[in-house]
This record gives C-alpha cells, structure tokens and sequence, in this order.
C-alpha cells in the first residue's frame, strides 16, 4: 500500500491543471487585451493617416480652386478677356502690337496687361513654380514662371514643345518631370469655344510638410481620375493598389492599405502605413502581463500550499485504512477541528472501525441464515416427488380395489399438479394446449358431464411460445363463474396468426356478465387491488410486463349469451427465456 502511494498523487494532478488552466486563461486575457489595444492604436493611426491624406488632397483642390478662381477673373473683365483672345490666336510679336495699338484706342488711362495679372496672380504662393496659357492647339503658349531655376530645369528636360503636346492629352491634373500640373480650359464667352487652357505648375514636395515624422516610413500617393500618380512622399516601385483596406505587401515590406477619395476632383490618396504600432509594446501592457503574471505566481502558490495540506490529511486516513486491511480494527484517526468533508471522513472512519465487529458477527448471521434458506429450499425440492409417489400409490390403490373413476382422476389430478410444479415462465403452445385438454378432462370427472372443447389451430403454430399458464385461468374462470349445470358447455379456443403476433380467442356459452358486471371486472383487471378474479388480473399483468399494454387482455361478455376473451403474444419460435 505503502509503495502504491506516490503513483496516485490527486493533488499533484489538481495541482498542475490548476496551473496550466491559469496560464491559459491568463495568457488569453492578455492576448485579447492586447489585441483590443493594438486595434485602438491601429485605428489612431489610420485616422491620423486619414487626416494626413485628407489635408494632402485638400491643398491641391485648393490650387485647382484658385486656378479656376483666375480664369472666372478673366471672364468677368472683358479688357483682359479681349488680351487672352488675342494672345491665343497670335505670337507674342503680333500680340504685344495689337496690345499697343489697343492701348493708344482706348479712351482709358489705365489698361489691363494680361501678362501683369497673370504675373502676379500666383506671386504670393512659394508652392507654384509656373503658370502657363497655350492655345488649344498648342501653337501659342505664354508662361510666366515664379521659379525661373525649376521652371527652366523642366524645359529643358522635358521640352517645350512636348509640354505643350501634353496639354490638350492630358486630364485636369497630371504631371511632367515630376512636377503637378493642374489644368483648366478657357473659353471664348461668345461662342463657348474652346480657346486654350491655363495650366498651373506646382512644386509636390509641398505635400510633405503634412506628413509627420511618425509617418515617414509610410506612403502617401496621389493619383489622378485615370491612376496615374501624381505624387509621392518616397520613390518606390509600382505599386498594385489593393482593392479593399487592409495589410499587403509593397517592396517586401508589409503596409497598411487604406484609401481616401475625394469626389468632386476625383484625386484619390493611397495611405501606405509602414508601421501602425510603436516599436515598443504599451506601457499598459506591460504592466497588465506583470500583473497577470503575478497573478498566477500567486494562485499557483496558494493552490499548492492548500493541495499539500489537503495531501497531508489524505494519506493520513489512508494509512488508518491499510491498518484495518492489515486486521488492526481498532486503528484511529486523529479528528481536527475543520469541520470539512475530511473531518467527517475521519469521524465516520473512527465510528466504523468502533462498530466494526459488531457488522462482522451480522454478517456472519446472515451467511448461516442464507444457508438455513438453501437447505430448506433443498429440501423443499424434495417434497413435490413425495406427493407424486403418494398420489400414484393411492391411484394404484384404486384401481386395484376397482374404483377406476377415481383412479383416472387422481392420475389426472398428478398430470396437472406436475405442470404447475414446473418453474418455467415460457412454454411452447403444444403443452399449453395439452395442459388445457388434461384439465378440461378433470372436470368432466369431476362434473359428470361431457363439456365440448373446440381447438383450432394451425400445426405451424405448435412449436411457437407462449407465457405458462396463459390458457388455463381462462378456463378455470368459465368453471368458477360462467358454467351451468342444465346446458351444455361449450368452449372454443382459436389460435391464429395477425401480423407478427399470435391472437387468442376464447369462446364459452357460459353464463356471461351483463354491463355493469362487466365494467366492474374490467375495472379490477386495471387495479392494482386484490381480487377473486386473481386468473384474469395475473394473465392480464403478466402481459403487460412482458410484452407491454398493446397485448393485454380484453373482454366482451354479454348475459346469458358467454364470453369472448381476445389477447395477443408475439410470435416467436426462440428458446425458452
């Protein structure tokens, strides 16, 4: 016993779920915490970017705003649209003539300059780099730049000529050698036709004053209506914009893609995050996985000086258990004062071992009175050969003195008396029958009357079985209640087969029961209570205990005129149960 114990360490075990449990538990409690505040983090972050984004396509609809603003300038001062005319249809030679003569006609002191006013227009903004007007078939063009360093860069290496040919191809923002430009069509107000365009030329690198230094691994991209880019804070690859917002891969490095669009000039900003947490976890972490720890650490500990203790307890009252296996059945336990299960354990183990050659000596009284019981059962066997032999002598006896009526119903009343001895539950419908033959031959005897039995069974049916006894009470009733001395009886039995089961018929042209009679037999079948009837309530709650409610007896019966008894059994042709 002693050397069984170490295996069977309860709270060791205890001790260890317990544990793992915690860990996981605690473990997925940080997990989700952490998770909830990486996506509030995450969703900052995308709101910042947002903002960013937002701000980014913002400036550039405002520039586009203020070149629209010009060119609504224009239309409202007829001088200065009458100069845009002419200088869209004319070189710059023919156009300062006209601009002269123009000016000596006019009655005016001051003339507008187109040239003065589209020079000035954009002065203020460090951002524009130039303004241009070209003709809508890009043979005139006039440009009066505010950076004259970027803006003959772009010449020349872009070519003026190409900017030109760009003009009438390109949509309302596009760019060339890298800078924005931003277009606007001018019209003549007459005929509405298209003359030209004013085309704004704008610095991007403006655009990166919105963006943080918190953000300046990511990508910010501007794209036109068509998708070509327009701007972007780092020179990258191209890049597959994803359809929906979410993480992706760009230049093997993992992003966070979100988009903002703005509708009304159709400019769309692909945010690119290149980190959405910080490089260290949250102080509130930090300090929630210390706690969680500690908790653990914590409860691991006080399960594991408890479980001890408890263990301690335990092995103590099995080692009261192994003195009383081994005979010391006067071993105690020391009883705290806890008042716990292990308490009353001891309490109960102590009134046990006290009361313990007390439930020895009664069993040993019950193991001889079980063998009183088995001697008398033994010798109860013997008693039913004894009647038998003493019937068969007096059947003898009989005979010899003459008396053969008697002697054929003591040999009856032997045959019968050898049937009912028998303990078997199951019989086949063979010695049923035989059995009912035997006793309505009886009580011919004993009535002095022939009594008409009537059989009617198919031979197939002879081997199936049927519960003992299921006949005869049925029988015995016609005799006990049913049979007239002055008419002659007649009973039938019909055996025949409905489904998968045997039905029972029983005919007699007995006296019969009127309705109120027969309610009351009925009633006392149903009943649990005791009654005379004890042939039909037996068969009836043999029935039901072995083959349920739908094979239990019914009964018609009318006065004067017999009785008719129906039940059913399944056919079987198995062994006996």
């Amino acid at each position: 016993m002693a050397q069984e114990l170490p295996r069977k360490r309860v709270f060791k075990r205890m001790l260890l779920i317990f544990s793992l449990t915690s860990l996981f538990t605690v473990s997925l409690l940080l997990f989700f915490i952490y998770k909830y505040y990486t996506n509030i983090q995450l969703d900052t972050n995308l709101q910042r970017a947002e903002t960013i984004a937002t701000k980014q396509l913002d400036a550039l609809t405002e520039k586009q705003k203020a070149l629209i603003s010009l060119t609504q300038d224009i239309y409202r001062n007829s001088d200065l649209m009458q100069d845009v005319q002419i200088a869209m249809t004319n070189d710059y030679g023919s156009y300062t003539e006209q601009n002269i003569d123009n000016y000596f006609k006019s009655k005016n002191f001051y003339s507008v300059d187109m040239q003065t006013y589209l020079q000035s227009y954009f002065s203020y903004d460090e951002d524009i780099i130039a303004l241009q007007l070209i003709s809508d078939d890009g043979s005139y063009s006039y440009t009066f730049p505010s950076s004259y360093r970027e803006w003959k860069e772009t010449v020349d290496t872009y070519g003026e000529e190409n900017i030109t040919k760009q003009a009438s191809k390109q949509g309302n923002f596009y760019t060339i050698d890298n800078k924005i430009v931003v277009k606007q069509p001018i019209n003549d107000p007459s005929t509405l036709k298209q003359m030209g365009y004013l085309l704004l030329y704008i610095d991007p690198a403006f655009l990166n004053k919105w963006v943080t230094k918190d953000y300046k691994n990511s990508i910010f991209q501007i794209t036109n209506a068509k998708g070509a880019e327009l701007y972007s804070n780092q020179p990258i690859k191209q890049i597959k914009t994803p359809e929906k917002k979410g993480w992706t891969n760009v230049d093997s490095h993992k992003m966070y893609f979100q988009k903002t669009e703005d509708e009304t000039s159709g400019l769309k900003n692909n945010s690119f995050l290149y980190r959405v947490t910080d490089d260290s976890a949250p102080l509130i972490e930090l300090t929630l996985f210390g706690i969680g720890l500690l908790l653990v650490i914590f409860s691991i500990s006080i399960n594991f000086v408890i479980s001890r203790r408890y263990s301690k307890r335990i092995l103590t009252i099995l080692g009261g258990m192994n003195k009383v296996e081994n005979g010391t059945l006067d071993a105690k336990l020391p009883v705290d004062n806890n008042g716990d299960e292990l308490t009353m354990i001891s309490e109960r183990f102590n009134h046990m071992t006290e009361n313990l050659d007390a439930y020895v000596k009664k069993v040993y009284s019950l193991e001889m009175e079980e063998q009183k019981a088995r001697l008398k059962a033994l010798q109860g066997q013997v008693q039913p050969h004894f009647l038998y032999n003493s019937l068969e002598a007096i059947r003898m006896n009989a005979r010899v003195e003459g008396a053969k009526a008697t002697s054929d119903m003591i040999y009856q009343l032997a045959t019968l008396l050898r049937y009912t001895a028998n303990h078997r539950e199951i019989t086949t419908l063979e010695e049923e029958i035989n059995y009912v033959k035997q006793y309505v031959r009886f009580m011919e005897m004993r009535h002095e009357q022939p009594i008409q039995l009537e059989i009617h069974i198919d031979k197939r049916f002879n081997n199936m079985h049927i519960p003992r006894f299921a006949l005869q009470p049925l029988i015995e009733n016609f005799f006990k209640y049913a049979y007239k001395e002055n008419q002659h009886p007649v009973v039938t039995i019909t055996v025949s087969g409905k489904g998968n089961n045997l039905e029972f018929k029983i005919i007699d042209n007995g006296s019969g029961m009127d309705e109120e009679k027969l309610k009351e037999v009925q009633a006392i079948m149903e009943s649990k209570m005791e009654t005379s009837h004890i042939g039909l309530a037996n068969l009836n709650k043999r029935l039901q205990l072995l083959y349920g409610d739908a094979h239990q007896l019914t009964i018609t019966s009318k006065a004067n005129e017999g009785t008719i008894i129906l039940f059913q059994v399944p056919q079987n042709t198995g062994g006996e149960k």
